[in-house]
């Protein structure tokens, strides 16, 4: 069952353009005035984390499915634009790079296409840069399920629980964050998707606090747009070598997306916005095999670098939405008409 908030769908975008202003334009007018905030821009992929695990909690917990059904949906949502998006960085990698097939690259495609590269240190980053996001995003629909009936049985146990990992996972990242010397060490603390449960877990808790201030009909007051500056100020004023990788402010991004679903104000329900937020999976996934397209193509144009990362931005546009409407929606529908017929996910 999908239900759609649309400030929250419009939101998506801007967090989506975040992503790809921290990977490629943070020396470009105007957001290189603005270098410490956007130096945290990355921190984007938390809030999608949280916002996942809101809108699939507020989506199902009140339907019953299948463990089969729900997965092929998931699947359906994201392999489609994850896999065209992997299929544009092998042309520019074995045509631009010019790089020939070996056994290690076979390795870094058949963990991408199976979701399964964040899991190991040495791989999270190969290929298509952003998919890592996506495993992580993969290990949260196979364990949601679970997670919901949890949730239904002690709602109380629940959310102690998640406070809990919460705590443990910024305690663990904090202390072996110190002698994670080398690349791997990294890697396997701030893209292994054990380390973002929390964030998922944070999001649910905000979709059941959601459900709960909704059936009262009392008017706390969340404000979007404080929080949301708040957000800003946290990102701008974030000291160097201070990480929020793992979901250390995760519970600022669910008051405001709390608030905003609560709230759903008026400009961010502008249908230009919404429609931006529903390509915005595109903008982010497309991001590294489109900008390196966009610079095999620039050999020819030759544009000075600004101008290179506007055009680069719009063309990213470009292809997610054509994507969007030519391969993601009908391939989604196709998914989708496929029917497990199997017991229903009502309790443990």
């Amino acid at each position: 069952m999908k239900i759609q908030i649309n400030s929250l769908t419009a939101t998506r975008v801007f967090a989506a353009i975040m992503v790809y202003i921290f990977h490629f334009g943070r020396d470009v007018f105007p957001f290189s005035l603005f270098r410490s905030l956007f130096n945290s821009a990355n921190i984007a992929v938390s809030y999608f984390y949280v916002l996942s695990g809101f809108v699939l909690y507020i989506s199902y917990v009140e339907s019953k499915f299948t463990y089969g059904n729900f997965i092929k949906k998931r699947l359906g949502r994201i392999a489609p634009a994850y896999v065209l998006a992997l299929i544009l960085y092998m042309v520019v990698y074995f045509f631009y790079y010019k790089m020939e097939y070996s056994a290690e690259v076979g390795r870094q495609i058949l963990y991408s296409l199976f979701f399964i590269q964040a899991y190991f240190p040495a791989y999270a980053l190969v290929l298509n840069t952003a998919a890592w996001s996506i495993s992580v995003e993969m290990f949260f629909y196979l364990l949601f399920p679970v997670l919901l009936l949890v949730q239904k049985r002690n709602s109380r146990v629940f959310i102690a629980a998640a406070v809990l990992i919460y705590l443990l996972t910024q305690i663990i990242f904090s202390l072996c964050f110190q002698g994670a010397d080398h690349v791997e060490s990294f890697n396997f603390l701030v893209y292994n998707p054990v380390m973002h449960v929390n964030e998922f877990l944070i999001g649910m808790v905000g979709g059941y606090l959601f459900k709960r201030i909704k059936r009262t009909g009392k008017k706390y007051w969340l404000a979007p747009v404080a929080i949301f500056f708040v957000m800003l100020l946290l990102l701008a004023l974030r000291p160097l070598n201070f990480y929020y990788d793992v979901g250390l402010i995760a519970p600022v991004f669910m008051a405001f997306i709390l608030a905003t679903a609560y709230y759903n104000p008026a400009f961010l329900n502008v249908k230009a916005l919404v429609i931006l937020g529903e390509i915005s999976y595109g903008i982010y996934i497309f991001q590294f095999p489109v900008h390196e397209l966009v610079q095999w193509l620039n050999v020819y144009m030759k544009l000075p670098f600004p101008v290179f990362f506007y055009f680069s931005l719009l063309a990213l546009c470009l292809v997610a939405t054509l994507s969007y409407y030519f391969v993601e929606r009908p391939v989604r529908d196709k998914i989708n008409a496929i029917t497990f017929r199997k017991r229903t996910i009502t309790r443990l």
